[in-house]
């Protein structure tokens, strides 16, 4: 009796170390072997920053498992249990899916195990080497091709504190805090150093399109801002941020970066912030005649000569009910409904006035992974010479910027976009769906 007793309570033991056995078992050769593979999702929870490519601990590499998807927990904290399965399958972590979730080190990736398990996950792993495993074995990573112009609360603090950063060659910098008439906002707390740059300052009437070269010019010198200078560019809105990130490209700045989640992400990381108004400081002049990238933008005759290039693809960052013609986004100052006919969808947002589909929930900038499926989808891909548009160029400066992290070269910005296209009454209107779709 004693015997059985003795038998059943190894069992028993050996029922309740059985996850534990199965994770031991999954090593780096099995993760490498489910790469790409149909009916298994690669989880990776770590921080944006170390996902896309940036090395923050010496013994793992910078960048992620090729194929893994990139899903922060933190996401899930005030979902209702629906809402979490929804988002999870949104990001393609589906539950009839073999899931191996991974961190740097294997603990940070059991909170997600672990709700996933409680959501009805049966095919759960959590693999316990992680990143650090998958380093020591020399295995490949996969990083975004620009990731170091998009930097995280954590560098931006060592360099305004006189540290050196990685992947900062100590030249001159400035910090920028911009968005549309939020100065007042920018007085009650900005990140300290920085100065603020109205949109306004950037482009105008009547059709909201750059400014001249010439008012840039003189905007650059009143900021301190050459073609030599870094800048880095903080918003709440990150249309704000991407907007004047392309203005930055089109006039040749050459080392350019956008803090990820902007100001939100820098309180949430818990640094200070001060009240304090930076002054403009002139500075030295640009260093070249503006526009050194002129091919960053081009006007209207040329995205129609796009959009009957067979290689050329004329996408309209936009919602799907502008997209169809079911509405105009929400804007006050034109009633015209639809898209430029041979424009392929881009994605948006809900609205005019939102940029969903290039964000994650905390702010953040969405996966590039996920924005390349996304565009792929839709037949626009980095072999394409792609010209992004959307009404007067706010999300279309997004969308440029994103595709130059993710490295596509043969980008550029219809800076018109639909607000000059219905300008022009023999201009065609394209509604509806389109027949492929």
């Amino acid at each position: 009796m004693k015997k059985l007793l003795f038998i059943a309570l190894i069992a028993s033991l050996g029922a309740c170390t059985g996850i534990e056995k199965q994770e031991a078992d999954l090593g780096a050769d099995y993760v490498r072997s489910k790469i790409h593979t149909e009916g298994t999702v690669i989880v990776d929870v770590r921080p944006d920053e170390a996902y896309n490519g940036w090395e923050l601990k010496k013994d793992v590499e910078g960048g992620h498992i090729p194929g893994a998807v990139s899903f922060s927990t933190g996401w899930l904290s005030e979902l209702t249990d629906n809402q979490k399965i929804q988002l999870l399958e949104e990001k393609g972590i589906a539950r009839g899916s073999e899931v191996i979730i991974y961190s740097d080190y294997g603990k940070e990736s059991l909170e997600l195990y672990q709700t996933l398990t409680s959501l009805g996950y049966e095919k759960v792993r959590n693999y316990e080497g992680g990143m650090k495993e998958w380093s020591m074995k020399g295995y490949e990573t996969a990083k975004m091709p620009n990731y170091s112009q998009l930097v995280y609360p954590e560098w931006l603090s060592e360099l305004i504190s006189g540290g050196t950063p990685g992947n900062y060659d100590g030249r001159d910098y400035v910090v920028v805090n911009v968005n549309y008439e939020t100065h007042d906002n920018y007085l009650e707390g900005h990140i300290p150093g920085a100065i603020y740059i109205d949109t306004n300052e950037i482009e105008s009437l009547p059709l909201w399109n750059i400014v001249s070269d010439e008012k840039l010019t003189k905007l650059f010198k009143n900021t301190g801002i050459t073609k030599d200078t870094m800048i880095v560019i903080y918003s709440e809105e990150p249309m704000a941020a991407g907007r004047f990130a392309e203005v930055l490209m089109y006039a040749g700045v050459e080392d350019i970066r956008v803090l990820n989640g902007g100001f939100t992400a820098w309180r949430r990381a818990g640094y200070e912030s001060e009240t304090k108004e930076n002054p403009w400081v002139e500075g030295e002049d640009f260093g070249a005649e503006i526009p050194l990238n002129p091919h960053y933008t081009i006007d209207m005759e040329e995205a129609k000569t796009l959009v009957e290039d067979s290689n050329g693809r004329l996408a309209a960052v936009i919602s799907w009910d502008e997209y169809i013609g079911r509405n105009n986004g929400g804007y006050t100052y034109f009633s015209e409904k639809g898209r430029i006919p041979g424009a392929v969808f881009g994605h948006g947002g809900r609205d005019a006035y939102h940029s969903e589909d290039f964000v994650d929930p905390d702010g953040t900038m969405r996966s590039y992974t996920e924005i390349e499926k996304m565009w792929r989808d839709w037949d626009i891909a980095s072999e394409n010479r792609v010209a992004f548009y959307c009404s007067t160029g706010w999300r279309a400066g997004l969308a440029l910027f994103d595709a130059h992290l993710m490295g596509w070269k043969d980008i550029t910005v219809y800076d018109g976009g639909f607000y000059e296209w219905v300008q022009h009454p023999e201009n065609e209107i394209g509604v509806g769906i389109p027949e492929n779709k």
